[in-house]
């Protein structure tokens, strides 16, 4: 089933558009989940959030990607989830990736109001589109799928010494952009 029939049955209130999400995007959406969490039954339980949460919210909204739709749910599930257990002290696997980022883009920055949260999240975007399609994958890989280095560098076929040198070289990258258009440390 394409996507846009899955949609039009979510609109429709058919319960098969569940199986098909399942079907279609499941590994996909527990990747995601198994990433950040690093645990099958949380992964598990946030995939399984994430259906429910589509059920509920299409419609009204009738997303253009449903693949991108359900990688956003899927994702701040497992954020939530995360920032749960981490203030509870269950574990911290998610601090390495979030401290790569501290060198361009601090956790406690001043960019907590919406207006400079969103300036932020434009200028990013722009960034991300005036990358080759590769570093723009090997960057959404990394800090919004939540991949471990190893994982990346094995898709690409290169050593972890190599991709950790190129993910720091656009980290280095998106910090100068940044600090060009008068967003800096």
């Amino acid at each position: 089933m394409e996507d846009k029939e899955i949609i039009s049955c979510l609109v429709m209130r058919n319960e098969d558009a569940i199986r098909e999400i399942q079907n279609k995007f499941g590994s996909y959406c527990y990747q995601i989940a198994n990433n950040i969490l690093n645990s099958r039954e949380d992964a598990e339980e946030c995939v399984n959030d994430t259906l429910n949460i589509i059920w509920k919210t299409v419609p009204p909204a009738k997303p253009v990607s449903l693949k991108a739709y359900l990688g956003k749910i899927v994702r701040n599930q497992a954020l939530i989830k995360y920032r749960t257990y981490h203030a509870q002290k269950r574990f911290c696997g998610l601090e390495l990736i979030m401290d790569e980022l501290d060198e361009c883009i601090p956790s406690d920055s001043d960019s907590t109001d919406e207006a400079n949260s969103n300036m932020l999240t434009e200028m990013i975007n722009s960034w991300l589109g005036n990358l080759s399609k590769a570093d723009r994958e090997l960057f959404l890989r990394r800090y919004y799928l939540c991949e471990s280095v190893r994982e990346i560098a094995e898709r690409y076929g290169l050593n972890q010494n190599a991709m950790a040198q190129r993910l720091s070289k656009l980290r280095n990258r998106l910090k100068d952009y940044l600090d060009k258009r008068g967003y800096s440390l």
